[in-house]
């Protein structure tokens, strides 16, 4: 029982505060970068295909990061856990 009260008591590690900023400023840069992707594939439709054609693409990459926008919050809701026919326990 007090290995219990120990484990819920301890403290964080330099190392391991250290880790989460690092982290948290890896995804910040990661957010930017993403964002400027996403903006020079807009500027390239927007130059070099035809203007009846822009809309259809720039569609088509909204959908895009629409669905990876939401295959990440559901892998980041399930915990990091990918499901599918793998869960079989083996024997």
């Amino acid at each position: 029982m007090e290995e219990e009260k120990m484990k819920a008591t301890e403290k964080y590690t330099l190392e391991e505060v250290l880790r989460k900023i690092f982290l948290g400023i890896a995804v910040i840069f990661l957010i930017l970068s993403a964002w400027g992707v996403y903006s020079a594939l807009n500027d390239f439709i927007h130059i070099w295909i035809s203007y009846k054609l822009a809309p259809v693409y720039k569609a088509l990459l909204n959908l895009a990061v629409l669905i990876l926008a939401i295959y990440v919050i559901n892998l980041l809701v399930k915990g990091g856990k990918v499901s599918g026919g793998d869960e079989k326990k083996r024997e």
